[in-house]
């Protein structure tokens, strides 16, 4: 069924870069609905949604790219955790012999909305699979809906903007937005770099003050 909708609209040529740019100017209510729905469902589906993020920057530019991409990729998150919360639950997790959802469970005792900001910052963190598995863990359902709203926010936008700089200098051959390009990539990969190092030294400081209380 997928195959066959993908094949007619590749026929009327509107998979291309050029049919979804008319697309989305000829459906300027339809085509972000599409977009949320189709990003909520590549999350379902744990499908890589970096190129879908990016082209939303190309098609709406950085701030209102970065919106749909935001609802899109906390709609899928929601579905997700959702899924996995009511199709299998925690009884489940407690027989499913994992170390990492171990680990998951004892950092949530600490602070949960601090675990859901820490793997929706850090890039090393399989943001598709950590849906699943945090429906499997005791997290409340709130906390990680506007935790997912809030730190998936500032990613979103970068990689809008990325995608905004990126259809700018392919379209136009645009030098100076190359190196606003450059300069946002390195830009973000800093806030990353700082951002696990500041998230993992308060990961540190809570496992120190829990061994002092358990020494005293």
């Amino acid at each position: 069924m997928f195959a066959s909708i993908a094949w007619r609209l590749w026929d009327q040529d509107m998979l291309t870069s050029g049919g979804v740019i008319e697309a989305a100017k000829a459906h300027p209510v339809l085509a972000p609905l599409v977009f949320v729905a189709a990003y909520a469902l590549a999350m379902l589906f744990m499908l890589p949604t970096l190129p879908l993020n990016i082209g939303a920057g190309f098609l709406w530019g950085a701030a209102f790219g970065a919106v749909y991409a935001l609802l899109g990729s906390t709609l899928g998150a929601i579905l997700a955790f959702s899924f996995a919360r009511s199709a299998f639950g925690q009884p489940f997790a407690r027989g499913f012999n994992s170390r990492f959802l171990q680990r998951l469970s004892s950092s949530l005792e600490k602070g949960q909305w601090k675990v859901v900001a820490f793997v929706r910052l850090n890039p090393a963190v399989p943001t598709s699979v950590i849906n699943f598995l945090l429906g499997l863990t005791s997290l409340r359902l709130w906390t990680y809906v506007w935790g997912t709203f809030v730190f998936s926010a500032p990613l979103c936008y970068a990689f809008s903007y990325l995608g905004q700089l990126t259809g700018g200098f392919i379209l136009d051959g645009d030098t100076g937005r190359l190196v606003r390009l450059v300069a946002v990539t390195l830009g973000l990969g800093l806030f990353l770099m700082v951002g696990k190092q500041v998230l993992g030294r308060g990961k540190t400081q809570d496992v120190a003050a829990e061994s002092d209380g358990q020494q005293s």
